[in-house]
């Protein structure tokens, strides 16, 4: 009897949102298993749509693939939120996971996209490409949060790869590109210059024409570093700042990673 082989997952979120009677709305979405969005919810009298993006095979194996596509037409207000850590499990295969985000925010618009972890397990292998397109006026907050694997099993850079790229471009114009490319075997990470004693590494990337209004010496004043903890914060030419966090400790980089977070969005 021949062996049965398992189908790869081809995920598919394609979301639209656009201002209608006051509030963001998502008159467009489509949705292929295993990605799923909930439908808009609102806090109060604010009109940003709300909306939580599902996985609900539970996780990513050797050879599956996420597209993820969101477009917000002028004028609109949204805040995606991860509904849970997106796991990439051990290629068996040898084959490699992919997410591929696009984003385009058009004027006016502002997106939020809350930071959460992706975790590796060991022998898995995982690319992410991110590419954000913004119009003038637009306002971009977005973080990410990459673990060393199942730390609390012991599972610490035994992945076989993990490669996330981030691109960010404000009217046609490459504003920011940030590559990270982990190959444990090849590479002594703890090592200096690399991370360190640091597992975790989380950034959050801010454009907004409100931006230089920013006092980010009080910022980096506030962040609760020491410990394990460390971060710095950035400007970019643009109209743009980058906050770069690395740690030892998922929970305590993640508190205050969303503190900041909040901390930006009252900001602009």
């Amino acid at each position: 009897m021949s062996k049965l082989t398992r189908r790869h997952h081809n995920g598919k979120l394609d979301m639209v949102f656009e201002p209608r009677r006051g509030y963001t709305r998502m008159p467009h979405v489509f949705q292929q298993p295993p990605l799923k969005a909930s439908r808009e919810l609102y806090e109060g009298t604010d009109p940003t749509a709300t909306v939580f993006v599902m996985e609900s095979s539970g996780g990513m194996v050797a050879g599956d693939r996420n597209d993820i596509s969101i477009r917000l037409l002028p004028g609109s207000k949204a805040r995606i939120i991860q509904q849970s850590a997106l796991k990439v499990y051990r290629s068996h295969t040898g084959e490699t996971c992919v997410q591929q985000i696009d984003v385009e925010v058009e004027e006016e618009a502002r997106l939020e996209w809350m930071p959460e972890v992706i975790i590796p397990f060991a022998d898995s292998k995982f690319q992410m490409e991110t590419t954000i397109r913004l119009a003038k006026g637009a306002t971009l907050l977005w973080g990410e949060i990459i673990a060393p694997g199942r730390e609390m099993r012991g599972e610490v850079f035994d992945f076989s790869s993990l490669k996330s790229m981030m691109k960010i471009y404000v009217e046609g114009e490459l504003l920011a590109f940030d590559s990270l490319r982990f190959v444990p075997k090849d590479l002594h990470l703890n090592g200096l210059g690399l991370l360190e004693e640091a597992l975790y590494v989380g950034s959050i990337w801010l454009v907004s024409e409100k931006a230089d209004d920013i006092d980010l010496r009080a910022i980096q004043e506030a962040l609760k570093v020491g410990d394990g903890l460390r971060a710095g914060v950035t400007r970019l030419a643009g109209n743009a700042v980058h906050c770069r966090f690395l740690g030892v400790n998922q929970w305590r980089l993640q508190q205050e990673m969303k503190r900041v977070f909040s901390e930006l969005s009252a900001l602009i």
